[in-house]
């Protein structure tokens, strides 16, 4: 039985340095089901792989959004 994983990149203007990157990178990873995380600056982008089973992209967003980083759809 394999677990089917979801990758998706978001958009968040508010991504502006290293920082903002480790705390989007470490609060996400913390999530149950997000299996990969990487944020890239320059492109203001968080590119993600997760299990849809153990968390939904809603939730996801509303864990960037309450650490400050909106989401743009």
């Amino acid at each position: 039985m394999g677990t089917t994983s979801t990758s998706v990149t978001l958009i968040s203007p508010d991504i502006s340095c290293e920082h903002c990157q480790r705390t989007i990178e470490s609060t996400l990873s913390a999530l149950q089901g997000v299996e990969r995380v990487s944020v890239d600056i320059t492109g203001k982008s968080i590119q993600l792989s997760y299990n849809p089973a153990q968390v939904s992209l809603e939730q996801i967003e509303k864990q960037l959004d309450e650490i400050g980083y909106s989401i743009v759809h």
